[in-house]
């Protein structure tokens, strides 16, 4: 069994090379620092419209995954490490129908600046709303990309057709924009070999009081990028067998969490969730947190929890790679804190991918 976790991890998600190193061949960067940098009006979200519920310009993935051994399958809540301190920093990037949801980027830099790994599920109609974000995340092998379904979709709700269009065009959107970051990369790595001999490539590192950091998304970042999601997260923590069995004949990890930090939550600060985190936290476990702008203090308490868990003895990596090094612990059903307390999102809610005022 555990050889059959780090097969999975090591096909599904390739960390060997840095994203943000200069290339070997010398091909300059995909992004300078200055275009990985957040701007601070792209946080908030844009105001709640029409639905739009156009598909991607794929209606399917062209790549697909074998079906989840029965070790994978279930909504998986932990990882039993064998008492390894490794923790998984999640951040979802939620976007309904009727609204483009914002790119908390104070949250990106700082895991960043921290030199911290994480996972972010992301919808798929947010990769498609911010496509070189979501590239940018795609680019860098200290994160993980993720799905969170296209349109936030409540999995208690929706019928089977419904369901596998969340699921499946997120996919597609994923290949979609992994396919353009493979043209970008062959542009770059051209480019680079038509410059005159001993040319420097462009922006391609920035002094820092520590050195010259590399600009990130080199070329030799694309071959590393993995081909496919492998991880999905489902919104509202909520679902039912006929979901998780969708998910798992895909190839694809239901992956939920342990440890919530309540982060959208107004009277929610960063000590507080620094307190929480601390007072929940375990060896293997999985972090919810936002990063579409509906975390209150997400990119303080990340500042704050980080440092924390590693003076604790803690080692951050993304959900995959949590995965390849124990057994995951999963239960049946999807919930919150107990079983059977996210059901009550479906009266509040209904199939999840509009606000109120278009339901």
């Amino acid at each position: 069994m555990r050889t059959s976790l780090i097969l999975f991890a090591v096909l599904l998600f390739v960390t060997a090379v840095q994203a943000d190193a200069a290339d070997p061949a010398g091909a300059p960067p995909l992004w300078t620092q200055d275009q990985l940098q957040s701007t601070p009006k792209e946080r908030h979200a844009g105001a709640v419209t029409a639905p739009d519920r156009t598909p991607p310009a794929r209606l399917a993935p062209v790549r697909g995954a074998p079906p989840l051994p029965g070790s994978l399958r279930g909504s998986i809540r932990r990882v039993d490490t064998g008492g390894e301190k490794l923790v998984a920093l999640t951040f979802d990037l939620c976007e309904l129908s009727d609204q483009k949801t914002g790119y908390d980027g104070d949250v990106v830099d700082a895991l960043r600046r921290l030199d911290a790994s994480a996972t972010f599920f992301a919808g798929g109609k947010w990769m498609r709303s911010h496509p070189e974000r979501a590239m940018q995340l795609m680019a860098s092998p200290r994160f993980e990309v993720g799905s969170h379904a296209w349109t936030h979709g409540n999995f208690g709700v929706l019928d089977e057709k419904s369901m596998r269009e969340q699921i499946l065009w997120t996919q597609a959107q994923y290949e979609l924009l992994r396919e353009e970051f493979d043209r970008r990369g062959a542009t770059s790595q051209a480019s680079a070999a038509s410059a005159p001999a001993g040319a420097a490539p462009p922006g391609t590192g920035t002094s820092t009081a520590s050195g010259t950091v590399a600009s990130a998304g080199s070329p030799a970042a694309v071959a590393a990028a993995p081909a496919t999601i492998a991880v999905f997260r489902f919104p509202y923590g909520r679902c039912r067998p006929e979901a998780l069995a969708l998910l798992a004949q895909a190839g694809i990890a239901a992956i939920q969490w342990d440890v919530n930090t309540m982060d959208a939550a107004a009277s929610q600060t960063a000590p507080k969730i620094l307190q929480l985190v601390e007072r929940t936290v375990k060896p293997g476990s999985i972090i919810l947190m936002h990063a579409n702008g509906f975390g209150v203090h997400t990119a303080e308490a990340v500042g704050l929890i980080v440092p924390a868990l590693r003076g604790r003895g803690y080692r951050l990596v993304t959900v995959s790679q949590l995965l390849a090094a124990g057994k995951p612990v999963a239960a049946a059903e999807c919930y919150d804190s107990r079983p059977g307390d996210t059901a009550i999102y479906d009266r509040q809610f209904g199939d999840g991918t509009v606000h109120a005022k278009n339901r």
